[in-house]
């Protein structure tokens, strides 16, 4: 008999390995109470459920733990899904839990769980990748029953509200067991039908009746879609997983059908308010346009050869009348100055002093003018011009003028 010896960390490592590639023992679910919580400063839970047999370890990663709808607290009795493994240090066995969910909710609802966690971590519900919808669809696209109420709904709503869509049928199964394979081609189909939009719709029913909108196939053939998807499934208290990453949900088919379309009334009002406000926007645009080409026009008759030659004619008629004006002023001025200076040479005139009683006194030898008495002797020979004639004289005697200064 032979005996092999190994080491404590290579069989603990030999357990890990066993358990982690059991394919039963990676999709446990276990239903215990909590005996233990416990989160650790990491973020990461660890806890511990029993029976009245047996205690299991259990771990949660943070990750996983903040995605939880169920926080649990001890002495709950819950159910627990994950992967069994073996912490190495100690040997310890432990579940590495991705869905914790209170006892009692059923397999499909902790599958569900599962499977909504596992989507939300792909970011298959991320807010931020959501598409808007079109503004004015001219083409729509539903999956629906083509026998159901909702088809005839849908078509009613859109009627009323904006006869100007196209819609187009993409029939489908919209519960049971063949729903998920119908509803997918119909999402198929729509891809290439030159849709703006897709509508998802089915009435209302039980949990059970919409089940299928769960289903992994429809939530990743939604998210797989190029075209915008507004999801209409039941009530508006039903919430699917094709309601979760749908790029909208609508509470009801019918509602669904109010909000991807505008209504053509309103719209007719909006558009002639537009053209009222156009034809103002356009009236004045004409107005500021209209003046400006007047004041160009004002500014180019002003910069034109012939407004230029008008001008400088205006200024050399400004200017000739300027002149004529100091012209006149000056010769008036002359005027004045001859007046006075004839009326001066009046005064001075000798005919006129002549006639004033003067005469002129010469000598008659030489006709000097004799302007002092000192000019004369006696004996000299003198003419005395009058004003109205000639006499001749001797100089008798000279004598000195005593008022003479």
């Amino acid at each position: 008999m032979t005996s092999r010896i190994v080491k404590v960390g290579l069989l603990a490592a030999y357990l890990r390995e066993l358990i982690e590639t059991d394919d039963v023992m990676q999709d446990v679910w276990v239903e215990g109470e909590v005996s233990s919580f416990t989160v650790a400063g990491s973020g990461h839970a660890y806890f511990a459920i029993k029976d009245e047999s047996a205690t299991i370890d259990c771990v949660m990663w943070k990750q996983t733990r903040m995605r939880q709808s169920f926080q649990p607290k001890v002495g709950d009795l819950v159910v627990t899904h994950g992967g069994a493994t073996i912490y190495e240090k100690n040997t310890r066995f432990q579940i590495k839990t991705d869905v914790i969910y209170p006892a009692g909710a059923g397999i499909l609802q902790l599958q569900l769980e599962q499977l909504t966690q596992q989507l939300e971590a792909e970011g298959l519900f991320d807010p931020s990748r959501k598409r808007p919808l079109p503004r004015f669809p001219s083409r729509i696209g539903v999956v629906t029953s083509e026998t159901g109420a909702v088809w005839h709904d849908i078509q009613q709503v859109l009627r009323r509200r904006y006869p100007l869509v196209e819609l187009l049928l993409a029939p489908a199964v919209m519960q049971g067991d063949r729903a998920p394979e119908t509803v997918v081609n119909a999402l198929q189909h729509l891809q290439m039908a030159e849709v703006d939009v897709i509508v998802v719709a089915r009435g209302g029913g039980s949990a059970e009746d919409l089940w299928a909108f769960n289903d992994e196939r429809i939530v990743r053939a939604i998210f797989a879609s190029r075209i915008a998807v507004i999801s209409a499934i039941g009530h508006e208290t039903d919430t699917s997983l094709a309601d979760l990453v749908a790029d909208l949900r609508a509470p009801t088919p019918s509602a669904a059908a109010e909000m991807i379309v505008p209504d053509i009334a309103t719209l007719s009002i909006l558009v002639g308010d537009l053209m009222v406000r156009g034809l103002g926007a356009v009236q004045i645009g004409l107005d500021d346009r209209q003046r400006d080409i007047s004041i160009l026009q004002h500014r180019l008759a002003l910069l034109s050869p012939r407004a230029q030659l008008q001008a400088m004619q205006l200024s050399l008629e400004a200017e000739r009348h300027k002149l004529a004006t100091a012209a006149r002023h000056h010769v008036e001025r002359r005027g004045i100055e001859v007046d006075r200076a004839q009326a001066l040479l009046h005064v001075l005139d000798p005919a006129s002093l002549l006639h004033r009683g003067y005469a002129h006194m010469s000598l008659e030898a030489t006709g000097q003018p004799v302007r002092t008495a000192a000019m004369l002797k006696a004996g000299d020979r003198i003419r005395a011009t009058f004003a109205d004639g000639v006499a001749e004289a001797s100089v008798d005697a000279i004598r000195n003028n005593p008022l003479a200064p």
